[in-house]
């Protein structure tokens, strides 16, 4: 029977580690340094879209207006030909009629207040969904993957499935913060599920590598934990390269066609997913060599 090629890829294992503590060492110097803004989703305040009769000014123009009133941060977002969505603090009835005064020929297409009632509702459901998702998938890997060897527990592969979950957090955090200070992004309800997404789509590609993983150690007895790890991961790799780019792709099209309102929540699912496939292909592998190591 004809052996299966196989890539050495553990040959560059420091060198996959060091990028892994080196997105680390990024999102978090970007967490703290450029800061994360909140959405109003979870701060409380005014959401006004509002549409121009004829040609739309420039959003800068429209900021520029709009500061003249003193109404504190105003974060504008384009979301038609001619619409705009005002996203600010909470203001009186006499501060929306002078913004439609400033704004001549733009009329209110809708209006709603988030209050902080229910935006702190909201922060602590949303806490609680992200650490019952993680420890759900945890407990599952626990379950799914008991000890097939020496050295290599059930331990193992959720310490690994841990560290990519929360690296692939803080990336995805790190961009946000960075996207908010230089596009005005915030960290919204749409925001958060594509970062859920994201986590689901990696631990997917991770399970996937683990399953091939235990496959082999039980069919090349004998073999050291490198090789098998070499072995899993040249016969997962076509599969989750092609699996992230056909996702990918579509994605990719509601980045570029579709509204401006998508536009970022495109862009962090097609990041995480980038990211979490190569973390499954390059270092779950490396850590669980680094962690485990020799058979």
């Amino acid at each position: 029977m004809k052996e299966e090629r196989v890539f050495n890829f553990l040959k560059f294992k420091s060198f996959f580690l060091f990028i892994f503590l080196g997105i680390f060492v990024f999102s978090i110097f970007s967490i703290f340094y450029f800061k994360i803004k909140m959405g109003l989703d979870f701060k409380g305040g005014t959401i006004i879209e509002i549409e121009f009769e004829k040609e739309k000014p420039h959003i800068q123009e429209i900021k520029k207006t709009l500061n003249e009133l003193n109404l504190g941060e105003v974060i504008l977002q384009e979301t038609d030909q001619n619409r705009v969505l005002l996203k600010l603090r909470e203001i009186s009835e006499k501060e929306r009629i002078q913004i439609f005064e400033k704004l001549k020929g733009a009329k209110e297409i809708r209006s709603e207040m988030v209050g902080p009632v229910i935006s702190s509702e909201l922060k602590r459901k949303s806490i609680w969904l992200t650490i019952f998702s993680l420890v759900t998938i945890l407990i599952y890997i626990s379950l799914a993957f008991k000890k097939i060897a020496e050295k290599l527990s059930s331990f193992i592969f959720s310490l690994v499935s841990f560290l990519g979950l929360f690296q692939n957090t803080l990336f995805l955090l790190g961009i946000v913060s960075i996207l908010g200070k230089f596009f005005n992004v915030e960290f919204n309800i749409p925001i958060l599920i594509s970062i859920l997404t994201c986590l689901g789509y990696g631990i997917n590609d991770t399970i996937v590598f683990f399953d091939r993983l235990r496959e082999n150690v039980l069919k090349r007895k004998g073999k050291n934990i490198s090789e098998i790890i070499n072995f899993a991961i040249s016969q997962t790799f076509t599969r989750q390269v092609n699996t992230s780019l056909t996702t990918i792709f579509p994605v990719l099209a509601i980045l570029f066609f579709n509204v401006e309102s998508l536009k970022f929540f495109s862009l962090i699912l097609i990041l995480g997913i980038l990211n979490s496939t190569l973390f499954s292909l390059f270092i779950a592998g490396s850590l669980v060599k680094l962690i485990a190591r020799e058979l």
